[in-house]
């Protein structure tokens, strides 16, 4: 088996975005939209499409976690986070993994990588890509993947405990 397979009976292994490599040449053109102030067309093209399909947004609405994470879009009828991302950095490989840990462990909620031409739902494990079609279909599916309920984890930390006093 080669590294990069997963064990017989368990998940694939995510695949993670290629990390950019080389000084960024480009400077992203910052605008205004529906009065929210976005660092790159990128992210005003996501959230006319959001409004296209009907979805509710709201853009930098907090930060995230003990490492203060600035995530891009919140969708709370959808319950989750999405990332918009021209360029994927080395940064990213772990700051979003550990966002994405602590919405779901917190809130219940999902986070998503959504770039010009491809997509990646991020867990505590890493990346799962996925195409754009796909990207736009998991959105409103509000089950995860191994098919729980997204407040699954407030269940069971719910759940009064047994606790026993020999």
């Amino acid at each position: 088996m080669s590294p990069k397979e997963s064990p017989p009976g368990k998940p694939p292994l995510p695949r993670k975005p290629r990390v950019a490599r080389g000084p960024h040449h480009g400077t992203a053109n910052e605008s205004i939209y529906r009065g929210a102030f976005m660092r790159s067309r990128l992210e005003v093209s996501f959230a006319q499409e959001l409004d296209r399909r009907g979805i509710a947004w709201q853009y930098e609405p907090e930060r995230i976690g003990g490492g203060r994470y600035l995530v891009d879009f919140h969708l709370p009828d959808l319950k989750c986070w999405v990332e918009v991302k021209g360029r994927f950095e080395a940064r990213d490989d772990l700051l979003l993994p550990n966002v994405a840990n602590h919405l779901r462990a917190e809130r219940g909620e999902r986070l998503f990588l959504y770039m010009r031409t491809r997509a990646f739902r991020v867990t505590w494990r890493g990346f799962e890509p996925l195409t754009l079609d796909e990207f736009w279909a998991t959105l409103s599916d509000t089950t995860d993947a191994a098919s729980e309920p997204l407040n699954y984890l407030k269940r069971k930390q719910s759940r009064p405990r047994n606790d026993h006093n020999g």
